[in-house]
């Protein structure tokens, strides 16, 4: 059935309503939330949520919800993993609806702290290229009474429109990644081929010009600008690491992170020794394998800059249905929840992103290690 079935001009006027609501400009974040909101209010109900599928369309990799507060979401704790109704409805690919939850065989695996619910309806959220980008999740409407056939009919629409807004936002997201690619790529190079090159030469024009001053005051301070030469160069070598991106190619995960660490090595002089599980590429997916490079990336770089150390080991291995991504270093150590700032914070946020956790452990004077985990088949 199609929405001419809908013989309600002011449910269908809401519809339209809905859909200009939705702001194409939008980040996507705030898109997806303004969504399941929209869609909530349109057919009266009190939970909303959309559940976005992991690479593998059989899994919620992210689950933003409408309704419940900032105490609830934490009382319910992770993410749904997709299994009962939330699973049937991923599979069925098209609209479910439940005049009693209690009742359906699907309704297990329920968090303890979960609010209540009896109606459900279930929406897939189609993108243009017919690709299923996730579920809207409705329940509870406050009349009470179950979701009906207009209901399904409107919040259908409107998952078709809102697919098409939020592929839209993820063209701009990719055009603009692309754009960030080139021009790191563009730093990069400048940097290394220009700025580091002319440092160079200003040292060695120093160091030439030593031999003929004898004061030894003047010779004091000119080793001191070489030191600094030394520091400055260094720091941009650390600056050129941290704004290169992992590109993948055709490459291993185990000849990335080789690769990585060979780079840390080379420019910034901390020895790795590097230890990835074997066959881990056929296990690990290719969003995981990206994102668990970037974050190696992202701790050495932590390292490098705060740890003074000279050695770090890392292992990356499987367990359960996560990658496990271990850095060890013989630095200096901080203090956890006081010394990290915003690197240690994104590794984390990337972490859970991606249906994993970031634990770090350091004590002061004897080096830290952090794990990293994330969902492997995403």
């Amino acid at each position: 059935m199609s929405i001419h079935a809908i013989n309600d001009p002011e449910r269908l006027h809401a519809l339209i309503d809905a859909i200009l609501l939705i702001e194409t400009d939008a980040e996507l974040d705030e898109l997806l939330s303004r969504i399941v909101e929209t869609a909530s209010r349109l057919v009266g109900a009190r939970y909303g949520a959309l559940g976005v599928l992991a690479s593998d369309g059989e899994r919620l990799a992210r689950f933003i919800t409408f309704g419940l507060d900032a105490e609830q979401r934490k009382a319910i704790g992770l993410i749904p993993r997709g299994r009962g109704v939330l699973g049937e409805s991923i599979r069925q690919r098209s609209v479910l609806r439940i005049d009693e939850l209690n009742e359906h065989p699907g309704s297990v695996g329920v968090p303890a702290n979960h609010p209540p619910m009896r109606r459900f309806l279930g929406v897939p959220v189609i993108t243009g290229d017919n690709h299923v980008f996730g579920n809207l999740y409705l329940t509870d409407p406050f009349d009470g009474e179950p979701f009906d056939e207009e209901d399904s009919l409107l919040v259908a629409a409107f998952g078709r429109a809102a697919g098409l807004v939020i592929d839209q936002a993820m063209m701009r997201n990719q055009v603009r990644d692309l754009t960030l690619s080139e021009e790191r790529e563009r730093l990069a190079r400048d940097l290394h081929d220009t700025v580091i090159q002319r440092l160079f030469g200003v040292g060695l024009a120093l160091q030439m010009s030593l031999a003929a001053v004898l004061d030894d005051g003047v010779r004091t301070r000119i080793n001191n600008v070489l030191d600094e030469l030394d520091t400055t160069i260094h720091e941009i070598r650390t600056t050129i690491f941290e704004i290169d991106q992992d590109q993948g190619g055709g490459e291993t995960i185990q000849e990335r992170i080789s690769a990585l660490t060979y780079e840390v090595a080379s420019r910034l002089g901390v020895h790795a020794d590097v230890r990835v599980a074997a066959g881990l590429d056929e296990k690990i997916g290719p969003r995981c394998a990206h994102h668990t490079v970037q974050a190696l990336r992202e701790i050495l770089s932590n390292i490098v800059r705060h740890s003074k150390a000279s050695a770090v080991q890392i292992t990356v291995g499987r367990k359960d249905n996560l990658v496990e991504l271990i850095v060890r270093d013989n630095g200096v150590g901080f203090i956890p929840n006081v010394g990290p700032g915003r690197g240690l914070r994104n590794l984390a946020s990337r972490a859970r992103e991606l249906g994993g956790d970031c634990a770090i452990k350091s004590e002061i004077g004897r080096g830290t290690m952090v794990t990293w985990t994330a969902n492997r088949l995403d």
